[in-house]
């Protein structure tokens, strides 16, 4: 997220979901899952219940997928900086895709919508167009976002004039 090096940054912030376990935890979790699966399976195939044996497995290969599946989506980041002039935006999905955005300050509105409901949902509003962020945030964190935005977005410099666009 390069900036003008006479825009001077404000306010910056680095967006990222919580991660309640490592790679590592989610491997153990898995081995341990497969250590109580097995043999399960196989005393069942034995007592001549045999497609349990591959429903188990199919069990297991679901849970492991499952469990990748939402790691990689704590991979998401999204980075907010607000200078004099300019708010930017720089989102990575969990597959490593930008997207970034930049808008003059003083036309970003920031947007909290049903503020005090879990499912709140926090927005950065220009020209019509709407970018949700935080969608990984609880309520009380986008609440706390928004207020620092609102902040910084309202107080980094006054309003211009039109005599002053004058040159």
């Amino acid at each position: 997220m390069a900036t003008p090096a006479t825009d001077s940054i404000v306010f910056s912030a680095e967006l990222r979901p919580n991660r309640s376990s490592s790679r590592s935890a989610l491997k153990w979790l898995a081995l341990a899952a497969t250590g109580v699966m097995v043999p399960v399976a196989v005393g069942f195939s034995l007592a001549g219940a045999w497609p349990v044996f591959g429903f188990m497995g199919l069990e297991l290969v679901a849970l492991v997928a499952l469990l990748h599946f939402n790691h990689r989506r704590t991979r998401v980041v999204e980075r907010i900086a607000v200078t004099e002039r300019q708010l930017h935006l720089e989102r990575i999905n969990p597959w490593g895709q930008r997207e970034s955005w930049s808008i003059p300050r003083h036309w970003a509105r920031i947007k909290l919508i049903a503020a005090d409901a879990p499912n709140s949902r926090l927005e950065l509003r220009s020209h019509g167009h709407v970018i949700a962020l935080g969608t990984f945030l609880t309520a009380d964190e986008r609440r706390e976002v928004a207020g620092d935005l609102r902040r910084f977005v309202s107080a980094v410099c006054a309003p211009v004039h039109p005599h002053e666009l004058r040159t």
